[in-house]
């Protein structure tokens, strides 16, 4: 797991814009679409989204390169283990609820951006989608209740489940079929 806040102020120390939610959502969203898109393909838009100055500085694609190999490692896995890149609980639930609402936010526009087509997806990743734009526009205005934390982790676990089933989905809709002689 890379741990959110050291990685934040390291983004900012090298002139990054984004968060490190932002720059795991749109390395997702890509991969969802296809998950055979070259790194440098995925660094160029970023670099563009974000107007990063210099993409071709070693530290950058270093840090970058960590980003993307992580969610494109997590979402590969068979067990299932794709975590989205949020800060951890001694952050109040406020703020983590802003961070996941942009990081979905951020993800349905890199689905756009990686030319995403919903007209081949089932039923349930159509309704999956709707349910993420629903949860972009969540309102972090709560009390700290122990039934909104339990809320938090649910609708988390929710967008986690959903990204690895649309992943899936999506990449077999993608792939080339392989026929047997």
């Amino acid at each position: 797991m890379i741990p959110y806040q050291p990685f934040a102020e390291h983004l900012k120390r090298i002139g990054v814009l984004a968060t490190p939610s932002e720059l795991h959502a749109q390395a997702s969203a890509v991969l969802c679409v296809n998950k055979q898109t070259p790194f440098e393909q995925w660094l160029k838009g970023i670099s563009e989204d974000y107007c990063i100055e210099q993409p071709d500085d070693a530290n950058l694609r270093h840090v970058m390169s960590a980003v993307f190999d992580y969610a494109k490692e997590q979402l590969a896995k068979d067990d299932y283990s794709f975590q989205l890149l949020l800060p951890q609980e001694e952050f109040d639930l406020a703020e983590r609820i802003e961070v996941l609402s942009d990081w979905v936010a951020t993800f349905l526009s890199g689905l756009g951006t990686a030319g995403f087509v919903s007209e081949a997806l089932s039923p349930d990743c159509k309704e999956f989608i709707n349910d993420m734009d629903k949860i972009a526009r969540i309102d972090n205005t709560i009390e700290g209740l122990e039934a909104e934390e339990l809320d938090f982790i649910e609708i988390t676990e929710y967008i986690r489940s959903g990204i690895m089933i649309l992943y899936v989905e999506m990449n077999q809709v993608n792939s080339d079929p392989k026929y047997i002689n």
